[in-house]
């Protein structure tokens, strides 16, 4: 009897995880971020996975005022200063300190 409830309760949790994985709705917000230097790169968006932030990385002045300039600044300062990070939130400020957040995602 035993033997037969754990059984019965394994499916259940199997086909309850996999009902639930499969009612996933894609809405027009959901969108692929790009990798750049392994890292994702989250601009005016953040993950839906959880994540452990690891910190901020700040820029002040750069030679170039373009996105791509300040990007690629930013993804160079996070590798450096956590190697472990899988993933950036970009933040751009109008007064001139654009940072980002340096995460784990799970």
């Amino acid at each position: 009897m035993k033997n037969f409830l754990l059984l019965f309760l394994g499916i259940a949790a199997i086909f309850f995880l996999g009902f639930q994985l499969s009612n996933y709705i894609v809405k027009p917000s959901t969108a692929e971020v790009t990798q750049i230097n392994d890292l994702l790169i989250f601009t005016d968006s953040r993950p839906i996975t959880p994540f452990d932030s690891l910190g901020t990385v700040e820029i002040g002045f750069v030679t170039g005022t373009q996105y791509e300039s300040i990007r690629n600044n930013l993804i160079k300062r996070t590798k450096e200063k956590f190697p472990h990070a899988n993933a950036i939130i970009l933040k751009f400020d109008k007064k001139g300190i654009d940072k980002c957040e340096a995460i784990k995602l799970k």
